[in-house]
């Protein structure tokens, strides 16, 4: 059976081969990738992984939004296409 940690890091790679260049063109506030880089420092893995359950919680509410909706596929303009783990 398949390491978790592998089965998640070869996601992850896929999520960033995929949708990589359309991903970095999103801009996050200013001092988001400092305050990370502080995180890790810290070695504040909580407050990381807290941040990774919220955006996880908001795709979830996106998708299920969209599905109510009945949507099939992301709003127009959206270069994503459906995410599949």
């Amino acid at each position: 059976m398949a390491d978790p940690k592998d089965q998640l890091a070869e996601f992850i790679r896929q999520m960033k081969e995929q949708n990589g260049d359309e991903i970095n063109k999103l801009e996050l506030p200013p001092g988001a990738y400092e305050y990370v880089l502080e995180l890790i420092k810290q070695g504040d893995a909580e407050t990381l992984m807290f941040m990774l359950k919220l955006g996880y919680v908001m795709g979830l509410q996106t998708g299920f939004a969209a599905a109510q909706s009945g949507q099939q596929s992301p709003p127009s303009g959206s270069p994503f296409g459906p995410i599949q783990a």
